[in-house]
């Protein structure tokens, strides 16, 4: 349910822009091409990770479409490499049956996590399996 939440709030963030979306970093925004080829993807950026760029092409595909499973339904939604860039392609049903693909370049947040750092995980200490004697008195 959050993820339907978090969407609405997009959209109600759509009225201000079509092309900005606050998250708590900063702003998404989109630039690039009109999404009609890989070439001509558009550029999400501002996303840190994966799913928010992820929600973020859902709720520009709210803003201009409408409404999801009324205005139009998500035939596949799929990920490739074009040209060095990560593109994400989304197949619609628009309602009046047509049917539309829409090429987004993920490449700054895809394969990002949000529990994912910059530094370096603390070394884990190999443990024997009898550590009840300390490695220094071997």
């Amino acid at each position: 349910m959050r993820i339907f939440n978090w969407l609405r709030s997009l959209r109600s963030r759509f009225q201000r822009s079509a092309s900005d979306i606050e998250n708590t970093s900063g702003k998404i925004f989109f630039e690039g091409g009109n999404g009609d080829a890989p070439e001509a993807a558009i550029v999400v950026r501002g996303a840190r990770y994966d799913l928010e760029g992820t929600y973020a092409e859902f709720g520009w595909l709210t803003h201009m479409y409408g409404q999801k499973d009324h205005d139009w339904k998500l035939i596949s939604h799929s990920h490739g490499v074009h040209v060095g860039r990560d593109i994400d392609t989304f197949v619609l049903r628009l309602a009046d049956g047509r049917a539309l693909t829409v090429f987004f370049d993920c490449t700054e947040s895809f394969g990002k996590s949000p529990h994912s750092s910059t530094e370096s995980p603390e070394p884990q200490v190999k443990r024997r399996l009898d550590d009840t004697v300390p490695p220094d008195s071997i």
